[in-house]
């Protein structure tokens, strides 16, 4: 049914038939396109294959924003548990505690260190919240210290909170195992993601540069039997 890539050539109705039933019918069903299951099972793979190419840019995204705002917060609060200094709103606090509460119940100490690592990306993309504007979080004078490569004309909370949620939505999307083939505009988003790595951490970028394999992946698309 399939011309290309190579690893939908090998899906026949067998296959198909066989996976459908593994991963369930329902999430197959998600993908709303097929017109049958080879099909189905065909866009499944590719998305998987489209999520694991997303994976480095997000990773290190990631990684990259929590380390720079622990570090602005600690230097601007002056304390290494900045987030034990009264400021959070009370979801970020709750969240301190379960992630303090979850080293606990793994034997292992609440360190600034393993506090940080702990926290999950929604915390740190909720730190652009507009009630940190004026609140000792990351206000506009703190943008240039967390994004030390940031434009000038990106150097607003707003701007940089969009850029953010975005991918934070994809990133959620690929942890629990939504589609993101479908998106048109997914290129363009690893594209920006990788941008707002590189505002983090020019070295981070040319490192997720050097090893993504985004591109091919995405232009290896699914071609079918005419």
């Amino acid at each position: 049914m399939f011309n290309s890539p190579p690893w939908a050539t090998r899906i026949d109705g067998q296959l198909a038939r066989g996976v459908a039933k593994a991963v369930s019918r329902p999430r197959l069903a998600s993908y709303t396109r097929a017109a049958n299951e080879i099909e189905a099972v065909a866009m499944h793979g590719r998305n998987i294959l489209l999520s694991e190419a997303m994976y480095p840019v997000l990773h290190m995204l990631e990684v990259v924003m929590r380390n720079s705002l622990h570090d602005a917060l600690r230097e601007h609060l002056q304390a290494d548990d900045w987030y034990d200094q009264g400021w959070l709103n009370p979801g970020h606090a709750a969240l301190v505690r379960d992630a303090k509460a979850g080293l606990l119940d793994r034997g292992r100490p609440s360190t600034p260190d393993r506090v940080i690592a702990e926290l999950r990306f929604g915390f740190w993309c909720g730190m652009f919240n507009g009630a940190y504007e004026t609140a000792g979080g990351p206000r506009p004078r703190l943008l240039p210290v967390v994004f030390p490569r940031i434009p000038k004309t990106w150097r607003t909370r707003p701007k940089v909170r969009r850029r953010i949620e975005e991918a934070r939505l994809v990133r959620n999307r690929i942890f629990h195992h939504e589609p993101i083939a479908h998106l048109s505009d997914l290129a363009d988003r690893h594209r920006r993601f990788t941008e707002l790595l590189g505002w983090l951490s020019p070295d981070a970028r040319r490192h997720v540069e050097h090893i993504c394999r985004f591109e091919p992946v995405y232009r290896d698309g699914l071609s079918l039997v005419r």
